[in-house]
């Protein structure tokens, strides 16, 4: 399985980022290293993101990991699926069974890459996001407590959106662009009050929540909703043209 698709992942090569002096890293978001596919381990993105969720990311910060990571990603269930069927039995592994180990790692004739990278009989893999790495990591440092709070945080994240009561969502007929165009012209206008992320329109959890509201034809994929909301794009711009050739405006709200 390729994890990748269920993570909110950078769309650019680390190995690109890494050539600009600018470049300030989300912590919230992980690295893309697809440079390395298709020899990259399939579960790479999974064991990444496990070492983020328990080590890296400071406790007080892990709610907002979690909802970033759900916001951005392009698979809601899968991703929590992974956090109920993966992260949090891996936690009780750890934590009943984990022991330092002070043995050599290291794979059969490691070629080195960069980043911690080494390709070994044709794939390529990272020992720092290795399960017995995370295992030494924590036993080492007795954190079985911290990563049992982490077992509580992720838990409460997943009842808080897994246990609500589905709402029957209306029939829309009229197909994902038209959706999408007069959803964004009600923001524009000031009818819609839309969640913000650095001063722009969140068009992914937008495009979620449209999806969970609406029985969209032919759309199964809030991506061919999120298309249209997005302002910059293309499809947007083209579906745009056709409504205003049809005389369609809504006043803004200080108008009506």
């Amino acid at each position: 399985m390729n994890y990748k698709d269920t993570f909110a992942v950078d769309e650019i090569h680390y190995s690109e980022r890494k050539k600009d002096r600018n470049y300030e890293a989300n912590k919230f978001e992980l690295k893309n290293y697809d440079y390395y596919e298709p020899k990259l381990v399939d579960d790479f993105y999974l064991k990444y993101f496990t070492r983020e969720l328990l080590i890296e990311i400071d406790i007080l910060e892990l709610k907002d990991f979690l909802q970033y990571q759900f916001d951005y990603c392009d698979n809601p269930d899968t991703y929590f699926s992974i956090l109920e069927y993966k992260i949090i039995p891996k936690i009780r592994e750890i934590v009943e069974f984990s022991i330092p180990s002070f043995e050599g790692g290291g794979y059969h004739d490691e070629i080195k890459l960069e980043d911690g990278f080494v390709e070994s009989e044709g794939v390529i893999h990272n020992s720092t996001y290795d399960y017995g790495t995370i295992n030494h990591y924590i036993a080492f440092g007795s954190l079985q407590n911290d990563i049992s709070k982490r077992a509580e945080i992720i838990t409460s994240f997943l009842t808080e959106y897994i246990d609500k009561r589905e709402v029957k969502p209306l029939k829309w007929i009229a197909g994902p662009a038209n959706l999408g165009i007069i959803i964004r012209e009600l923001i524009d206008k000031g009818y819609i009050e839309a969640e913000k992320y650095r001063g722009e329109i969140n068009c992914s959890s937008l495009s979620r929540d449209l999806l969970k509201a609406f029985s969209v034809e032919d759309c199964n994929s809030s991506k061919s909703i999120e298309i249209y909301l997005n302002s910059g794009s293309k499809k947007h711009a083209q579906a745009r043209k056709s409504f205003d050739s049809a005389g369609f405006s809504i006043p803004f709200t200080e108008y009506t």
